[in-house]
């Protein structure tokens, strides 16, 4: 159901928290390679099954970890915060946030990504920036993902996700700002550097 899947997305990237730019000649192109080895990893037959999971994640982990721009990220994600800190502290959140956010979006992968259809739909490009509108289609339901990028020296790389008109960003900042204003940026911190610790 659209509705198990999306509160599904929501729990693995709230608090559940860089990278290299992939080439491409289009972004269409870019966000289908990256696409295309992701279904290759879960559908490969020597990789079926629990026992191969972890070889799973491992190989979709390094994918994701070269796809995304996680500085622009980490610093989005704080708003105006991130300008009131040390560098220090800059650099220590975006380390756990990139960790965090691949450990996740790993796992989002491993559980929803395997013999699903993607339709590609509209391409769009303005000032170094673009967006490439899919649709993922499960048994029963569709799922509208917009995947939004910038252009790097290197190639495209992402930036945000869209899911059912939802941004990934837009989530993180207004998780992180609702624990900043009841708390401190330290308490975020810290409740990052927790679930990191359970993760490793």
């Amino acid at each position: 159901m659209k509705t198990n899947f999306w509160i599904c997305w929501i729990i693995l990237l709230t608090l559940g928290l860089g990278g290299a730019a992939a080439r491409a000649e289009t972004p269409t192109d870019y966000v289908r390679g990256i696409l295309d080895k992701v279904m290759a990893i879960q559908n490969n037959p020597a990789l079926v099954g629990a026992a191969h999971e972890a070889e799973r994640g491992k190989l979709i982990h390094e994918i994701i970890e070269k796809s995304f721009d996680f500085p622009l990220m980490a610093k989005t994600s704080l708003g105006p915060t991130y300008d009131q800190i040390s560098s220090g502290q800059c650099r220590e959140f975006t380390d756990i946030f990139s960790y965090l956010f691949q450990d996740s979006y790993t796992r989002l992968v491993l559980n929803f990504l395997k013999q699903e259809t993607i339709k590609y739909q509209q391409e769009r490009q303005e000032n170094g920036k673009a967006q490439v509108d899919t649709i993922l289609l499960r048994k029963n339901e569709s799922i509208p993902v917009n995947y939004l990028m910038h252009r790097q020296r290197q190639g495209w790389v992402l930036y945000d996700v869209m899911v059912d008109g939802v941004s990934i960003l837009d989530n993180y900042k207004s998780q992180f700002a609702r624990v900043i204003q009841t708390q401190s940026f330290q308490a975020l911190l810290n409740k990052m550097q927790t679930q990191q610790r359970a993760i490793k």
